[in-house]
């Protein structure tokens, strides 16, 4: 009697362990610059109840001509009923890139309260999609996304075999390809050579 009530109990503590591990979801990017591996990127995604949580971090180092250049990133985004609730996003860079330290929030009027380096405003319309959401599943039929990093919403463009070119306020451009769905190459232009992001 007692092995049947073990057995039950391990059978219940299995059941109810199970599906939290099968809601977690992890891909690792390498970040390459003219031809040489500079960083790496990692994307998370766990489902915590009502709620879909991500986490995007990149960390790079190289060197354009004498000077070494650092740059770190992290994006986190919370959806519930598939629309976001909160999200932030910062960048820092020893040298070239803007530092940004960006704040989403939606309140409880329905509305959101955005802050970006110190700047305040408000978006009235509701946020389904972010550029987070790339990294997890192919935007089809979509024409933009809410960036959390500039804090509004950016122009996603689709060029035909699963690649879609998304460009920021400040006009600069990066290519998603995606096969059978999932995400695995990025390209981003910058003033001193093209970067790729592939899946590892």
């Amino acid at each position: 009697m007692k092995s049947t009530n073990l057995k039950n109990l391990i059978w219940l503590l299995w059941m109810g362990v199970t599906p939290a591990f099968a809601q977690k979801t992890e891909a690792t990017f390498d970040i390459f610059f003219k031809g040489s591996k500079i960083g790496v990127l990692k994307a998370f995604e766990e489902k915590q109840g009502a709620q879909l949580i991500k986490d995007i971090k990149t960390q790079s180092d190289t060197k354009v001509l004498a000077f070494s250049v650092h740059v770190e990133s992290e994006i986190y985004t919370v959806h519930e009923n598939n629309k976001l609730v909160k999200g932030t996003a910062y960048r820092h860079a020893n040298r070239g890139s803007e530092d940004v330290h960006a704040h989403t929030e939606k309140t409880a009027t329905g509305q959101y309260q955005r802050e970006r380096n110190g700047k305040k405003t408000v978006i009235g319309e509701a946020i389904t999609m972010c550029v987070a959401d790339l990294y997890f599943r192919e935007p089809k039929g979509l024409n933009r996304v809410y960036s959390n990093m500039h804090a509004e919403f950016v122009e996603l463009k689709p060029l035909g075999g699963g690649k879609y070119q998304l460009t920021t306020p400040d006009k600069k451009s990066s290519y998603f390809t995606y096969q059978n769905g999932k995400l695995m190459m990025m390209e981003v232009d910058t003033p001193v050579g093209k970067a790729t992001t592939k899946r590892a």
